[in-house]
This record gives structure tokens, sequence and C-alpha cells, in this order.
């Protein structure tokens, strides 16, 4: 009977450093996990950065003024997102008071896309701005290049779509 009890502390023993094993490892995964995904994705203004350096031929100046063109435009947007935001609250309220009816409807919809339309706009013009501080050699490498680099996520999902059929 020792001989089973004593087997029984064993195992419960064990039991118990691989419960406490299995929980380590499960959170050192997760924590892991979160952490990586902090290390794989690039600022978006240095992977442009690099972009233009390494594809397009920018120089140091070039890439000076490009900082400055980026940060002008990030506070821009911003401003602009925000202004979105609480335009998006007065919006919702207007729909509450006119019982989502077609006309608000309509009306706020046309409200929204006007607003899209000037972030495109602003947009364009950023790329413009960017584009303006190519050599004439580079422009014909940026303007084959760039909208690629900016629809290439889009760009392999239609491949993906299309083969699957």
């Amino acid at each position: 009977m020792i001989n089973k009890q004593n087997r029984s502390k064993v195992f419960l023993a064990i039991i118990g450093i691989l419960l406490v094993a299995n929980i380590a490892l499960v959170s050192f995964f997760l924590l892991k996990k979160d952490d990586g995904k902090r290390e794989k994705r690039p600022d978006r203004k240095a992977m442009i950065s690099a972009f233009l350096k390494n594809e397009i031929g920018f120089d140091t100046i070039q890439l000076k003024q490009y900082d400055t063109l980026s940060d002008r435009h990030k506070d821009s947007m911003k401003k602009m997102m925000d202004s979105l935001r609480s335009l998006k609250d007065e919006q919702f309220k207007e729909l509450a008071a006119a019982n989502f009816s077609d006309s608000a409807m309509n009306t706020i919809a046309v409200q929204s896309a006007t607003s899209q339309k000037a972030m495109e706009l602003q947009m364009f013009n950023h790329l413009k701005n960017i584009r303006l501080l190519c050599t004439p050699e580079q422009l014909p490498k940026f303007d084959s290049l760039f909208g690629k680099v900016f629809s290439r996520k889009g760009g392999d999902g239609r491949k993906k779509e299309t083969e699957k059929k």
C-alpha cells in the first residue's frame, strides 16, 4: 500500500509540474506573439522612405523633403480624421432625430461621400507632391512602381480569387 500511495503522490507531482509547464509555455507564446506583431509591422513612413531611396533612387535631400511632406500630410490627415469622427457623431444624431428616414440617409450619405472625396483628393495631392520631388530620370520609375506598391495587397488578393475559379 505504501508503494501505491507513493506512486500516486509521484503521479500527482508530475501532473502538477506538467500543468505548470503547459501554462508557462502558453503564456510565453501568447506574450511573444504580441511582441512579434509590433516588430514585424514596419513604420509606413520608413517603408516608403526605403522604397523611394532603393527603388526610385532618392538622394538624402529628396528624402528630407519627403520627410517634411510626409509630416505635414500626416498632421493634416489627422485633423481631417478627427473632424470626420465628430461629423459622424452629429450625422448619427441627425439620423436618429429624423427616424432614419430615406431622405435623411441620402443627405448624410452625400455628406459622407463629400468628406471621403476630400480625403482622397488630399491623398492624391500628397502623391503628386512626392512625384514633384523626382528628377526627370526618376519619374518613369516612380510612375511604374509606386502604384504597384500601393496596390500590392489588393493585387495579390485578386490573383488568389481568380486562381480559385
